[in-house]
């Protein structure tokens, strides 16, 4: 009857341990093994699905199994879905938990790449050092070559971008050799990693947030030129998405904003429109068309045309539409101020101020200043005025010289602008009070807010400062890049 007993014991305990099995575990693995193949395709949304799939079962089998032979394995599985999924503390916890339970070597030395990969993330360098100092020298490559490129990194936020370097030369990750190039950019080899980026180009595999990151990193290292060529190349590639050529070059659009290059700029995102017109990045790409437009603009009678591609704009939505909207209201503003009933050659000033600060439209700005001359000659700031259009390149500039030297002669602003001794001239601060008290107080008078913005030339009232580079949205399952503008951020505290 004892030995009766044991059997039937001994046969409870495989019937629960194969309960375990294959409520839990078969199906953690089975949506592992699904995850990690569309990872391969590319397909990030149903990898992202799986991996939320095999968390859960193995989830349930350590709460629903505690004392199951297949719990250390079920938080392997646990940790790397959780790692897979961005929740770096979790995984770090559960992979903690696994590496404390008998396993083989390989098991053992994942775990530890898996979990210095969490603390990486996490900021937490010390902890990821420790980790990850001994996941370098597993037998598995895949292992291996993660565990040397994450060390890698993190040697780069220490900026030892030397040590980071050797790291990353013997990672075999897909991912190292963009990691590579940027080590060499950190160390001032540009030409090394222009090349780098010349032959990662001619691969099949086209990683999206390693090449648009790649490429910030390139143009701020100087060699803007270069990453327009690689971006113009890529965006050439038969097995690349219009979406991802239509992002590739609206950065490179962005680049030559910030770079000056407006011509550039504006073909680019004209390709963009042409290329991929109801995407994102095709939508943001006609905002700032209609942008450098008005910029470009000669005269007032070009603003009704982008009025209307900017209203167009507005009613698709997003992103882009709120753009758009922000446009319209700024050429709304500059229509109101024209129409000013009280305080007019304060109002107008202000509007030639919005069309070079806000708007950037330099050669309407200029006029807009010399036409104060005419419109208000007996006006207190018709002088600055008349300096801003000089400053700003007004075609007429001698003659508004001549005008400044004879009929604004006493002026503070226009001994100023000729070179004239204004030391100790208590006009100037009265007149830039005037014009703020005036606006200030007609202000009040008017609906809607007035667009504060950065000094203008003599002290102004302002307008905004620069202008916009595009920022489009990441692609579906991409995080927020990070800007490359300068060297690593310092190790945080742990």
């Amino acid at each position: 009857m004892r030995a009766a007993a044991r059997a039937v014991a001994v046969a409870a305990a495989a019937a629960a341990c194969g309960c375990a099995y294959f409520n839990g575990m078969y199906y953690a693995n089975h949506y592992t093994r699904l995850a990690q193949s569309a990872e391969r395709a590319g397909r990030t949304g149903d990898a992202r699905d799986r991996w939320q799939q095999a968390e859960i079962h193995a989830e349930s089998l350590i709460s629903r199994h505690p004392k199951s032979r297949y719990v250390s394995e079920a938080q392997l599985v646990r940790g790397r879905a959780l790692v897979h999924l961005e929740v770096y503390s979790d995984a770090a916890l559960a992979l903690q938990m696994a590496l404390r339970a008998p396993a083989s070597p390989s098991k053992h030395m994942e775990e530890l790449g898996l979990i210095g990969h969490s603390y990486l993330l996490l900021g937490m360098l010390d902890s990821a050092s420790q980790a990850l100092d001994t996941a370098v020298d597993a037998r598995e490559r895949a292992v291996r070559d993660q565990a040397l490129l994450d060390r890698g990194r993190l040697f780069m936020l220490r900026r030892r971008a030397d040590l980071a370097r050797e790291d990353l030369a013997l990672s075999r990750d897909p991912r190292a050799p963009f990691d590579l190039a940027r080590a060499d950019l950190v160390l001032g080899d540009t030409a090394a990693a222009g090349a780098l980026y010349d032959s990662l180009a001619g691969l099949k595999t086209f990683p999206e947030a390693e090449w648009r990151e790649g490429l910030d990193s390139l143009a701020a290292a100087g060699a803007g030129a270069h990453a327009s060529q690689l971006a113009n190349r890529l965006a050439g590639r038969p097995g690349v998405s219009s979406g991802a050529k239509a992002r590739l070059l609206l950065d490179d659009g962005g680049r030559r904003l910030d770079a000056a290059d407006t011509a550039g700029a504006t073909s680019e995102f004209r390709r963009i429109v042409d290329l991929a017109p109801d995407s994102l990045a095709g939508q943001t790409a006609a905002v700032q068309v209609c942008r450098l437009g008005i910029a470009s603009a000669a005269s007032d009678t070009e603003l009704p045309e982008w009025r209307s591609k900017l209203g167009e704009l507005m009613r698709s939505g997003g992103n882009a539409g709120r753009d758009a909207y922000d446009e319209l209201r700024l050429l709304g503003r500059i229509d109101s101020l024209a129409e000013a009933a009280t305080a007019g050659d304060a109002f107008w000033f202000l509007r030639a101020e919005l069309l070079r600060d806000s708007l950037h439209a330099g050669r309407l700005a200029a006029d807009a200043f010399a036409q104060m001359a005419v419109k208000y000659p007996a006006s207190p700031w018709t002088p600055k005025a008349l300096v801003a259009a000089i400053e700003g390149g007004y075609a007429g500039a001698d003659t508004l010289r001549q005008a400044l030297a004879q009929r604004y002669a006493g002026s503070p602003y226009a001994r100023a602008a000729l070179g004239g001794d204004s030391a100790g001239d208590t006009t100037y601060a009265r007149l830039e009070d005037s014009l703020r008290r005036v606006l200030a107080v007609a202000e009040t008078r008017r609906p809607g807010p007035v667009d504060r913005a950065r000094p203008g030339v003599l002290g102004g009232v302002g307008g905004e400062a620069a202008p916009r580079r595009p920022t489009p949205a990441p692609t579906p399952g991409e995080r927020a890049r990070p800007q490359p503008s300068g060297p690593p951020s310092p190790e945080p505290p742990e």
